[in-house]
């Protein structure tokens, strides 16, 4: 009997989809490894609460990030220098930042806006023009457009046209203004820049277009009920937006929410997060693997122990244990083997155990970074991750008793697995698991194991390629 890897479907009954997808990624017809973080940079003086990358008019790459006290700039590839503002001290609890031109721009609902001339500041400053203090922050058009204001968590304000330091509210003149956003939507939790924004709230999805003075910005709501209670869920690709909603995880066209998690995952998300932490919850498209990621925290963990990764180009999902404190996009600086040398702080390239090859290294590479619980900076590019799949249950149509004699795993590209069969007579019973048994020279587990009702897992170590399945050798009980 072949028994496929198929889709991960959790909260569906154990006879339909793969019952476990751990620690790996769902591909269009297999399962392949998740890697563990490899650290690239120094330590943050605290956790992350944000970081950012943009490229300058003059071609070179920035990246920054916060932690509760201080704003940072890597240099070298590996440092991050702190650069915050002379004057004050920082009380972040999450950073947004965003590109207008050559100024990034980096918001705190307690901190006041700060901005950084690339080519030219060596620190941030506090941005003139008295802009209000807000959580959340986003280029629409040639506006910077702020939401959750300290005092008015659904007031949206905007600055003046085609500039970042205009904030009087005079829409005749510069087109600076500003708009409460009434109802019961609750307050701003993201806006999404573009032509036209997007504003998620607690409770609802409003749109902003620019129609020019007086209105400056007409305001629609799109979906009422929808909306998100985890602002840092949302994330985009172009005009397309993930997100996690009140009952489940959704994409945005637009236009409407469509379900992406219904009787797939959501149910299996619901019982292992933590619903106190659920703001801390993060969320990372990969562009170049069609992959979402979304971190959170358990309820055993203070931290986002666990990441749930969604295929949008297979549509399937996956999961794995992976301890982070910011997912975000991220491109590195470019280095040749002599500059790495010094970069890596290594005697001897040729003759040390890291890999050089990484995309940390190459430059130009749009990659994911993620912060681990040491507040470096990493990369999924490590060794491979204990992965475990695990297959439907299995039955006779009589509920007669199966007898598995062998299980070879059809898994290409691996150096070390283990495979394990779970069985019980009554669907009411809990599943019993055997020990793990390794394979043998001809890669097949010898595992003799009966019960009406079977399922197989297989466990790999050390990274793999493709995992599809595996391939059982069974009989019914009493027959030969």
């Amino acid at each position: 009997m072949n028994i496929a890897f198929d889709e991960w479907l959790p909260d569906l009954s154990d006879a339909v989809g793969t019952r476990e997808a751990k620690n790996v990624i769902a591909l269009a017809e297999s399962y392949g490894e998740l890697k563990s973080l490899a650290s690239f940079s120094t330590a943050l003086s605290s956790a992350c609460l944000g970081a950012y990358w943009m490229q300058g008019s003059d071609d070179v790459i920035y990246n920054f990030c916060g932690d509760a006290n201080d704003l940072y700039r890597l240099t070298g590839g590996v440092t991050w220098d702190e650069i915050s503002k002379t004057t004050g001290t920082y009380t972040a609890s999450n950073w947004e930042f965003t590109k207008f031109g050559d100024r990034v721009l980096a918001t705190s609902l307690f901190d006041g806006l700060q901005y950084y001339d690339v080519g030219s500041s060596s620190i941030f400053a506090d941005l003139p023009g008295s802009p209000p203090k807000a959580s959340r922050m986003g280029v629409v058009r040639d506006f910077i457009v702020l939401g959750d204001l300290e005092g008015s968590p659904n007031r949206i304000q905007w600055s003046g046209y085609n500039s970042s330091e205009l904030w009087g509210l005079n829409p005749l003149t510069t087109q600076a203004d500003g708009q409460d956003l009434y109802g019961n939507s609750g307050k701003v939790q993201k806006i999404v820049p573009g032509e036209y924004g997007i504003i998620f709230q607690e409770h609802s999805i409003r749109k902003m277009s620019y129609v020019g003075p007086p209105l400056i910005f007409q305001i629609d709501e799109i979906e009422k009920g929808k909306g998100t209670p985890a602002p840092n869920s949302v994330c985009w690709t172009g005009s397309t937006i993930y997100y996690y909603g009140h009952d489940g995880f959704y994409v945005f066209d637009g236009f409407q929410s469509s379900p992406i998690g219904s009787n797939r995952v959501d149910e299996w998300f619901k019982a292992q997060a933590d619903v106190s932490k659920i703001e801390q919850m993060r969320g990372v498209i990969d562009r170049r693997n069609h992959l979402v990621i979304w971190a959170f925290a358990t309820n055993a963990s203070s931290v986002n122990n666990r990441v749930i990764i969604y295929n949008w180009a297979a549509n399937k999902w996956s999961y794995g244990e992976v301890d982070t404190e910011v997912l975000s996009e991220y491109v590195s600086p470019g280095f040749t083997l002599d500059e790495l040398t010094t970069v890596i702080g290594l005697a001897d390239i040729d003759s040390e155990s890291i890999n050089v090859d990484s995309d940390t290294y190459k430059g130009g590479a749009l990659n994911i970074q993620a912060f681990g619980t040491d507040h470096k900076a990493a990369t999924f590019s490590g060794t491979g991750l204990t992965a475990s799949l695990t297959t439907r249950e299995v039955s006779d149509e009589s509920h007669r008793i199966l007898e598995t004699s062998t299980v070879r795993p059809d898994v290409q590209g691996a150096s070390s697995m283990t495979v394990q069969v779970g069985t019980r007579d009554k669907t009411s019973d809990s599943v019993a698991y055997t020990a793990e048994t390794s394979l043998n020279e001809i890669g097949v587990a010898d595992i003799r194991k009966d019960g009406r009702y079977q399922r197989y897992q297989v466990n790999i170590t050390n990274g793999f390629d493709h995992a599809k399945g595996v391939k059982v050798e069974q009989t019914l009980g009493g027959v030969r």
